[in-house]
């Protein structure tokens, strides 16, 4: 029986761990890097984060999520799922630890010619 679980439980985590964000992304959340994270954002992307919500241009979000680092140091990030939806596109939930409490991250994203296109990114507080 437990080797059943054990064997049940890679083969979720496999297919869970299916479209993964990749790990360059993962990281510049892990750092608070905005410079980096935008560099994955098309002309504009649907932002929400405390204090901010609406589709911004790439420089715009940048800012934003400059601001909202400074505010909110992390120190860790960890996908929990990912999965796909609609329209050929793939998404990524984690949880982005800062030095002021943990956030619920959502990542809706596009492959584009073989790199990734950020169309959504939530900041949630977890609490």
């Amino acid at each position: 029986m437990k080797q059943f679980l054990v064997v049940l439980s890679i083969i979720t985590s496999v297919f869970a761990n299916a479209t993964p964000v990749s790990d360059n992304l993962a990281t510049a959340l892990k750092k608070g890097n905005s410079t980096e994270i935008s560099s994955y954002f098309g002309l504009s992307v649907d932002l929400s984060i405390p204090g901010n919500e609406g589709v911004f241009s790439k420089t715009q979000a940048r800012l934003i999520l400059k601001t909202f680092f400074l505010k909110n140091k992390p120190s860790d990030f960890k996908v929990v799922h990912n999965g796909d939806s609609k329209n050929n596109s793939h998404y990524s939930i984690g949880n982005l630890i800062t030095q002021k409490g943990t956030f619920r991250t959502y990542i809706l994203y596009k492959e584009v010619n073989k790199k990734i296109t950020i169309l959504e990114l939530k900041i949630e507080s977890d609490e």
